[in-house]
């Protein structure tokens, strides 16, 4: 089963309806990190124009934990949470590129047991673990 299929797997089986928009949303979303207006053009492209309906599927989709929201120098993005190759919903290390507005992701184990396993934090429930590292090409 491929990855996208995942998603919309697992939308049918919480009893929701797996509808165009949503199917849209999740497609443009692989392996991208988009602003709002990106998607809402992209999904303009394929004839979605309700603005409404698009807010609508989108938050749908981030209270699923399908797609997460991303904050960047005070700017939202939003990227697939489920399956992604490059992390799981809740801990994963965006890299911004500034040279390229570029946005990728890592995931490094070692990095997400370190601060877990932090003695500053043993009397809290880690909820999840976000890292933002912005980068410029060497030059």
């Amino acid at each position: 089963m491929s990855v996208l299929e995942n998603y919309f797997k697992k939308i049918r089986d919480e009893g929701h309806r797996l509808t165009k928009h949503r199917i849209a949303i999740i497609e443009i979303l692989e392996n991208e990190h988009l602003t709002f207006k990106e998607i809402e053009q992209r999904l303009a492209k394929r004839g979605f124009k309700n603005i409404a309906s698009i807010y609508n599927n989108l938050e749908f989709l981030v209270q699923e934990k399908i797609v997460i929201e991303l904050y960047v120098d005070n700017k939202k993005y939003y990227d697939l949470a489920m399956d992604n190759p490059g992390h799981n919903k809740e801990d994963h290390i965006h890299i911004v590129n500034r040279d390229t507005g570029k946005i990728f992701e890592i995931n490094n184990n070692d990095i997400f047991n370190y601060i877990s396993k932090n003695k500053s934090l043993q009397d809290y429930n880690i909820e999840s673990i976000k890292i933002i590292l912005s980068v410029t090409n060497k030059k």
